[in-house]
Order: structure tokens, then C-alpha cells, then sequence
């Protein structure tokens, strides 16, 4: 079961340099398109004389939604290989603007493929990258008798306790990554000799 994935630690700017072209690239950790869409509009805002602003992102845990844009530049040269680096780090919730200032010498399609691949790289490797836990809220419901055992539990798990709503009975919102639910449930009906409820 994946309950975990890999995005930008923070966002980061890095300049690369190709004949005599200067490739401004940039990392931002997004949660939406709509996301995506307003960083982009804000860096092309920002360095308005750039040549051009070709992009690729990557969202959701399945990988399965990604664009990617060549923003002018020949078909295939740019958004292509941007979204590759992306991909290379096994990346998501991640988007990459390279913003190119044209220096007066033709790079090609093969040239330009490299630099805009190089440019993005280095700002990827430059942002680091962080994993990000896929969880599930669990509430549980259990006699006072039992707190010293599921405490423990709790932390020998290393269980985020999110929330303490005891009142006559035990109640604690456990934060649980997903791949250890189950078990988790199965310790918890042990150490509570089966009384335990789930809400």
C-alpha cells in the first residue's frame, strides 16, 4: 500500500547558463492546478522580459496528473524534459518553471532539450526533496483501565495523538499512516482484551 511520496522540501530558484542563453529555473511545492496556474502567472509576472516561461508539474499520490507546456519554444524542446526531471526525483505536488533569457545564439532542439533538462535538474537537486505521510484519522473508544497499554502502544508505534476527548471513557483521535491501520487495530483489540471501539 503507498502512504508516502516524495515533493520539493521548499521552493528554490537557481540559475544555469548555455550558450549564452541564462535558464532562471524554479521549484514550487503545489497541492492543485489552480495552484500550479497562479505561480506560473506570477512568475511571468516577475521576469516579464524572459523569452519564454515553459513549465511541467506533477500532482496527486497516483502521479497520474501532470502538463506540461514548451511555451514557444520548439515543440518537444522544453516542457518535455522539465517534467522528466521532475519524474527522475520521483517527484509530485511538484512544478517547474524555467524561464529563458535568449543570448543570441541558437541552441538547436537537441541543445535546447539539454539546457532546459540541465536547468531544471539543478534547481530539483538544489530544493531537496521531502516525504510526506498519506494518514487516516482513527478514533478510538476504550475504558480507562486500559490508557497505560494503549499509551504505550501509541508511542512505541510512534502514533501522532491528534486529540483527547475522554470524558466517562477513554476517546483519542489518532492520527495513522496508512499502511499500519490494520495492524494497529489488531494490537489495539490485544491490549485492551477486545473492548475497544472504533468511532
Amino acid at each position: 500500500m503507498k502512504d508516502s511520496y516524495l515533493t520539493v522540501k521548499k521552493n528554490t530558484v537557481s540559475e544555469f547558463k548555455a550558450g549564452k542563453s541564462v535558464f532562471i529555473a524554479q521549484s514550487f511545492r503545489i497541492s492543485s492546478t489552480a495552484e500550479a496556474l497562479e505561480k506560473i502567472k506570477s512568475v511571468r509576472k516577475k521576469y516579464y522580459d524572459a523569452s519564454h516561461h515553459p513549465f511541467a508539474y506533477r500532482l496527486g499520490v497516483s502521479n497520474d496528473s501532470f502538463r506540461y507546456s514548451d511555451d514557444g519554444e520548439p515543440q518537444g524542446s522544453s516542457g518535455i524534459p522539465i517534467l522528466e526531471m521532475i519524474d527522475k526525483y520521483r517527484l509530485t505536488d511538484t512544478l517547474v518553471i524555467v524561464s529563458r533569457y535568449f543570448g543570441g545564439i541558437k541552441l538547436g532542439v537537441g541543445g535546447l532539450r539539454r539546457a532546459m533538462a540541465e536547468a531544471a535538474g539543478l534547481c530539483l537537486k538544489n530544493s531537496e526533496s521531502a516525504e510526506v505521510l498519506i494518514t487516516e484519522n482513527v478514533m478510538i473508544e476504550f475504558d480507562y483501565k486500559y490508557m497505560s497499554g494503549v499509551m504505550n502502544l501509541i508511542e512505541t508505534e510512534k502514533i501522532k495523538l491528534t486529540q483527547n476527548i475522554s470524558d466517562e471513557k477513554c476517546k483519542l483521535i489518532l492520527e495513522v499512516r496508512l499502511s499500519i491501520i490494520k495492524k494497529l487495530r489488531t494490537e489495539l483489540q490485544s491490549v485492551t482484551n477486545g473492548s475497544i471501539k472504533y468511532t
